[in-house]
C-alpha cells in the first residue's frame, strides 16, 4: 500500500512539474510573441513620410460627399465618418543606445517637447465652418491640431484622448539597448498585465479607448463627420473598436506621422 501511494505521489510530481514547465513555456512564448509584435508596431510607428512633397502623402480631411449623402437621405440613410490623425514628429534627437534609465527619460521628454515643424501642404482640410476638432491634451497632438485646425476651428482637447502610457522596466545601468528593444519588452509585459505601477494598466487603457469611441460616435451623430488628431497606439485602439461596432476602414493611416485613418458607417437617417 505504501509503494503504491509512493509511486502515486512520484507521479503526481511529474505530472506538477510538466504542468509548471508548460505554464511557464507558454508564458515565456507570450511575452516574446508579444513583445516581437510591438517591435513591428513601433518600427512601423517611427517610419514617417520619406517626400514629403508626395501628392499619395498628403491627407485630407473632408466632410462627406454631398452627392453620395443626398442619394442616401433619399433612401432613409446617411453616412457617418470619423478621421483618426497622428500628430507630426516630436522634435528629438534619438540615440542609437539607451539604459533603461536613459530609455525612461527620452520617453518623459517625448511627452513633454515641441514637434518639427512641417509643410502645412500635407494636411488639406475642407471642413463646415465652426466644426470641433478633438485632440489629445499631450503637447504633440495640440501643437500639430493648432498648426492644422487652429486658425479656422475650434480645438478641444481632452485627457481621454491621450496615448497609452509605458513605463521602461527597470534593469542594470550597465545594459544599453536600442530604444525599441526598451519600448518592446516594456510594453509587451505592459500588455501582460504586468510593469503599470504608476501608470494605467492595459485594461484601463482599453476602457478608456472604448470611452473615447462612445465620445466620437457621439459626435458623428451630431455633425455627421468627427475629427481626432491623437496617437498611433490609441489611433489603432480606437480603430479596432470602431471595427467591431460596424465601422468600415476605408483608409488605414493613422499611424504614421500626419497620416489619417478614416472609418465610415451608413445607418438609419432618423439615427441620432
Amino acid at each position: 500500500m505504501l509503494i503504491l501511494i509512493w509511486l502515486l505521489s512520484n507521479q503526481i510530481v511529474l505530472i506538477l512539474r510538466k504542468l509548471i514547465s508548460i505554464t511557464l513555456s507558454l508564458f515565456v512564448f507570450c511575452f516574446v510573441f508579444t513583445s516581437f509584435c510591438c517591435a513591428k508596431d513601433y518600427y512601423s510607428l517611427s517610419n514617417t513620410r520619406k517626400s514629403p512633397q508626395n501628392k499619395s502623402d498628403t491627407t485630407y480631411v473632408n466632410e462627406v460627399d454631398s452627392c453620395l449623402q443626398s442619394k442616401l437621405n433619399a433612401n432613409g440613410k446617411r453616412m457617418l465618418q470619423i478621421y483618426l490623425i497622428r500628430h507630426a514628429k516630436p522634435n528629438l534627437k534619438k540615440e542609437s543606445f539607451y539604459t533603461s534609465s536613459e530609455a525612461q527619460q527620452y520617453i518623459h521628454d517625448y511627452n513633454s517637447v515641441s514637434i518639427t515643424p512641417f509643410d502645412p501642404c500635407l494636411v488639406k482640410v475642407n471642413l463646415k465652418a465652426n466644426h470641433i476638432i478633438y485632440c489629445s491634451n499631450l503637447r504633440r497632438a495640440q501643437e500639430t491640431a493648432l498648426a492644422i485646425f487652429g486658425d479656422k476651428y475650434p480645438v478641444v482637447s481632452d485627457t481621454v484622448f491621450r496615448e497609452f502610457e509605458i513605463r521602461i522596466i527597470e534593469a542594470n545601468s550597465i545594459l544599453k539597448l536600442p530604444l525599441g528593444i526598451w519600448q518592446a519588452f516594456s510594453r509587451g509585459s505592459w500588455l501582460l498585465g504586468f510593469n503599470h505601477k504608476g501608470i494605467e494598466s492595459y485594461k484601463q487603457a482599453k476602457q478608456r479607448a472604448r470611452f473615447a469611441v462612445d465620445n466620437l460616435i457621439k459626435v458623428a451623430n451630431v455633425e455627421e463627420t468627427a475629427v481626432l488628431l491623437a496617437h498611433g497606439m490609441l489611433n489603432r485602439s480606437i480603430e479596432k473598436e470602431l471595427s467591431k461596432r460596424g465601422w468600415k476602414v476605408v483608409q488605414k493611416r493613422g499611424q504614421i506621422n500626419l497620416g489619417a485613418s478614416i472609418l465610415t458607417k451608413i445607418v438609419p437617417l432618423k439615427e441620432q
